[in-house]
């Protein structure tokens, strides 16, 4: 049915802007600007009676070692004001929190994202994480995650860390294979890595999450299964993994496009690599919890994806945030600096059922409640023609169908697929009227 797989939910966010005619999307919306000064004065109000989660992202650009795969957006700590960055974060903060749309009502995640969060000092996140204690309202079990890499957080480092409120983990691994993590730039070799791990884990209380890549150049499939039987044996409470994606301008693809790296792939090696991966989990207990997350049953919440897919606030805060406030669409740029937005109602609509989508649970009535009972009949003849694919398979009770395997695999495309059923339907509702 499918002849390129979409391997990220920013894959399938790309193919709702095309279907809605909006190939550049998140770019026209940008053009919509409002001045901050719109922000500040809806700041000003209280916010909804509304139940709906919230949460805040801070990204800090800056790693210690660029990873050979990456081309996000960081830089090297080399030359940068760690101190004066911390100042800046706690500083809006303080900020945001004299508002109060955001003092009112407690916040129910942070996410420190990056780059790699953890090259800050354990004194720059004293002053940051005091600084959110003091100004913003936390709910009783706000989750609050750390990214990090394995050589920017020992046992030590995140025992000061968990003291200060972290509660969540999340680790880069990528691979315990010595001559996976070479490929990929990694610090350490694999039995380094899982000593570390061990280390963590059994230093740390609250959850732990770690990333794993595969089809990544010439993996075995003894490689897959290793990271498979290391994932389950290590205590982990969760596991992302994603295929590779070979982003322009890397290291990586430098070295595939000077052949220096041989990197051939095709659908296949990535799908049988994938279900190798996906069933050793599966078999050992681990749940899905989104597309390319698997956890341990009651392991692992992660609030800040639901907020997110939810179209809930996200305050971004930090040099290349981006986030959502009271329906403005924020792109934070440096200090002083701010894209803002207004949203965009239909888009969000969609938006909405792809969140829906990424966790895997086709229910039809509740994938349809934000579009209307045209949608649900759309996806009702979806769902048929999923199942008759392999790509579905029945809940025990009620209309509900969960992916199979393959349908994980799948998961972005079929959710493309399904979109564009439910955006035909609403079309046609439309001339009908």
């Amino acid at each position: 049915m499918f002849t390129e797989r979409f391997r990220s939910h920013h894959d399938a966010e790309s193919g709702l802007d095309a279907l809605l005619g909006k190939s550049k999307g998140h770019l026209q919306r940008l053009l919509k600007m409002k001045p901050w000064s719109a922000v500040e004065a809806r700041l000003r109000e209280p916010p909804p009676p509304s139940s709906s989660p919230r949460g805040i992202y801070i990204h800090v650009p800056h790693c210690d070692k660029i990873c050979s795969f990456c081309n996000l957006n960081r830089t090297e700590r080399k030359g940068a004001d760690l101190d004066a960055y911390a100042a800046y974060i706690a500083g809006e903060l303080k900020a945001y929190g004299a508002f109060p749309y955001i003092r009112e009502k407690p916040f129910n995640a942070v996410y420190f994202g990056g780059g790699t969060p953890t090259v800050l000092s354990v004194e720059q996140f004293s002053l940051i994480l005091d600084a959110l204690h003091q100004h913003i309202p936390l709910a009783e079990d706000c989750e609050i995650t750390v990214e990090s890499t394995q050589h920017n957080l020992g046992a030590k480092k995140a025992a000061a860390l968990e003291g200060m409120g972290v509660n969540r983990f999340s680790i880069g691994i990528q691979t315990f294979s010595g001559r996976g993590r070479k490929i990929l730039g990694r610090t350490y070799n694999g039995e380094k890595a899982l000593e570390d791990l061990h280390a963590l884990r059994a230093a740390f209380k609250g959850t732990l999450g770690i990333d794993i890549i595969y089809s990544y150049p010439d993996q075995s499939l003894e490689e897959i299964t290793g990271d498979a039987e290391i994932c389950v044996s290590s205590g982990v409470d969760s596991v992302s993994f994603y295929s590779l994606m070979v982003q322009h301008g890397s290291a990586l693809a430098k070295s595939i496009d000077r052949e220096e790296i041989q990197f051939v792939r095709d659908i296949e090696s990535d799908r049988e690599r994938h279900n190798l991966f996906y069933n050793k989990l599966m078999e050992s207990g681990f749940t899905m919890l989104e597309l390319s997350k698997l956890v341990r049953p009651g392991g692992d919440a992660y609030k800040y994806i639901h907020i997110q897919y939810e179209n809930g606030d996200l305050v971004p805060i930090g040099s290349g945030a981006g986030g959502r406030i009271a329906g403005f669409q924020i792109y934070s740029m440096s200090p002083g600096r701010r894209f803002v937005s207004s949203g965009n109602e239909e888009y969000d609509r969609y938006y909405r059922l792809l969140g829906e989508l990424q966790f895997g649970l086709y229910d039809p009535a509740r994938m349809a409640r934000f579009l209307g009972p045209v949608v649900e009949k759309a996806i009702v003849e979806k769902i048929q023609e999923l199942k008759a694919l392999g790509f579905l398979v029945p809940l025990p009770q009620g209309s509900a169908w969960s992916l199979s395997p393959d349908g994980v695999f799948w998961g972005n495309n079929i959710a493309v697929e399904v979109l564009k059923a439910a955006i035909k339907a609403k079309k046609g509702e439309k001339a009908d009227a």
